[in-house]
């Protein structure tokens, strides 16, 4: 088995913006109601979870405090912004101090950019809950992101950037909704090896079972890890052939992160009760949904339109490919190891190495010798 990828995940932003109470929700199955019995974060706490394909985040959620950020950019700078692989910065959108909270996101940018220059910043505008009541447009949150893209540029242009650096990207989350899933999930997608073969074998999937997508969780924080065919944030007018066909533009676009945080409290629900969440399956007079496990750190759910397509049918799909997929829980990128159905299907796109030498077989290729 191939040893883990870590990768190294920073947590900043001032105290009182929310950052531990949304790591909680995310991977301590805590509610947002239980968030409020949580203290400040004292200097630096890690902590390690194991995502699908070899992925470990080395997740370093850092204190707010005043006196801990001016640590971090003097004595500790070296430590805290080597090696990054993602910052996620939170804001409290209700913040009075809005331009003390820009000059220290700088400073840290600065730093991080000089340490860590491929990093990629996510900026979490949190709390939003308490601000949508008033202001249903979002103009506040417009006019901070605004300010954020333009502290990205200053720093960019003073430090000569060639314009390779990923830009930062802005999301509206709140405890209290679904949008904190949709915002982990889009930053824990960039970060899978092999994301582009599971995509791949997602949509191979989808289109054997007739259906409209296949979504693949991870079981434990229930986050989106990819989706088949177009890009899992990608604009409804970007839909491929087949969602296109079935009626994917009608779907709920929040309908993934509203998938997560209802399993997820339904699998707490059942904990509570000392039963075991397995699975769903339900025909409806216009789908057949099913959400079931595909490997031991995740579930599949595939949506078919069909009205062909029985439950049984969808059921054996999954178990057929989950032989095939669990690979990707064990292996890093597979730069040395061809996969069959990627290889054999050209519509499919994919980047193996080695895929011009036939001496080398795919990993789900039979073996001569077996």
């Amino acid at each position: 088995m191939s040893s883990p990828a870590r990768k190294k995940v920073l947590l900043m932003g001032k105290s009182g913006s929310g950052k531990t109470s949304m790591r909680s929700v995310i991977f301590s199955n805590y509610t947002a109601r239980d968030t409020r019995r949580l203290g400040a974060t004292i200097d630096v706490e890690q902590s390690a979870v194991r995502f699908l394909g070899g992925l470990v985040l080395n997740l370093w959620d850092c204190g707010g405090q005043n006196a801990f950020v001016d640590n971090y950019l003097s004595s500790q700078k070296d430590t805290i912004f080597s090696n990054v692989a993602v910052l996620i910065y939170v804001f409290d959108i209700t913040s009075t101090e809005w331009e003390g909270d820009l000059r220290y996101f700088e400073d840290i940018l600065f730093a991080l950019r000089e340490n860590s220059p491929e990093a990629g910043i996510w900026v979490l505008i949190n709390k939003m809950d308490l601000v949508d009541k008033e202001d249903p447009k979002r103009r506040k949150y417009e006019e901070r992101k605004s300010d954020l893209l333009g502290v990205d540029e200053r720093v960019r242009k003073e430090l000569k950037d060639d314009g390779i650096r990923e830009v930062l990207r802005c999301f509206p989350t709140s405890i209290w909704d679904e949008s904190l899933y949709k915002a982990w999930s889009s930053i824990i997608h960039t970060l899978i090896p092999n994301i582009s073969l599971i995509t791949a074998h997602l949509t191979y999937l989808r289109d054997l079972c007739l259906a409209v997508e296949a979504v693949l969780f991870e079981s434990d924080t229930f986050l989106v890890i990819a989706k088949s065919g177009s890009p899992l944030d990608c604009d409804p007018t970007d839909l491929d052939e087949m969602e296109i066909e079935n009626g994917g533009k009608e779907l709920d676009q929040q309908r993934f992160e509203k998938i997560s945080e209802i399993i997820k409290g339904f699998k707490k629900t059942s904990s509570r009760n000392h039963e075991q969440y397995h699975g769903f399956e339900a025909k409806f007079d216009d789908c057949t949904v099913i959400l079931e496990p595909l490997t031991k750190s995740t579930y599949i759910m595939i949506i078919s339109v069909d009205p062909r397509v029985e439950t049984g049918a969808l059921l054996y799909n999954v178990h057929q490919a989950s032989a095939h997929m669990v690979e990707f829980a064990s292996k890093l990128p597979l730069e040395q190891q061809k996969c069959g159905i990627c290889r054999h299907n050209k519509e499919l796109k994919y980047a193996v190495g080695t895929d011009q030498d036939d001496s080398i077989l795919a990993w789900d290729d039979p073996r001569p010798d077996l």
